[in-house]
């Protein structure tokens, strides 16, 4: 588990790289205390996953990866973690951001297709939820050192990994560890595209 000191330090971690995100920035846009929310959702996300033993980090902020496998996260846990990992949110958050952080959520989910990987003959994956990097850290290998593990695990279980992104500048990035973009989804009341990835287990 992380002390207080160290959950400071990756929750800063992941707003600093995740504020440029086209998600996030649609989630909190026009809200006056965005980076308190964001801030809070993401301790809580960090807390709730580690709990789990679904973080993996590299020393002194470098870099945070949140996973999981389908196989061992019936959808009972994997309701049970989101669900802790927002109690951060809720306890800072008033009734007016509330109603519209939901809905926004709600207009995001539209365009990220529920176990859309199953229509590609992948039942048991890996799932990654969030992986970051300290800018400081770019070109010291990183990003690989927090992928590695996770790669290498997957190949022993034969399980293929996917993700979603709404950031187009990361799809070259996960293109290079090995995967492809299988299908995208538009929404253009909201100007997002949700980018569904896939690296098989034999790569």
């Amino acid at each position: 588990m992380l002390n207080e000191n160290e959950l400071k330090t990756y929750t800063q971690l992941m707003k600093t790289r995740f504020m440029e995100d086209p998600g996030v920035i649609f989630q909190v846009n026009g809200l006056d205390r965005a980076d308190l929310l964001i801030e809070a959702q993401f301790a809580g996300q960090i807390q709730a996953f580690m709990v789990e033993n679904a973080v993996q980090v590299l020393p002194d902020g470098q870099g945070l990866l949140i996973g999981y496998a389908t196989r061992e996260w019936p959808e009972e846990r994997l309701t049970q973690v989101m669900q802790q990992s927002a109690q951060q949110l809720l306890a800072v958050v008033n009734p007016e951001e509330l109603q519209l952080l939901s809905d926004r959520a709600v207009c995001q989910a539209q365009i990220i297709p529920s176990n859309w990987h199953l229509a590609y003959g992948a039942t048991d994956v890996y799932h990654l939820l969030v992986i970051a990097t300290d800018k400081s850290a770019r070109g010291s290998g990183a990003f690989r050192k927090l992928l590695t593990p996770v790669l290498k695990k997957c190949a022993a279980n034969q399980e293929p990994m996917v993700l979603e992104t709404f950031n187009p500048d990361n799809l070259p990035i996960y293109e290079h560890f090995g995967f492809q973009l299988m299908e995208s989804h538009r929404s253009d009341d909201i100007g997002l595209t949700c980018y569904c990835m896939m690296r098989s287990a034999e790569n």
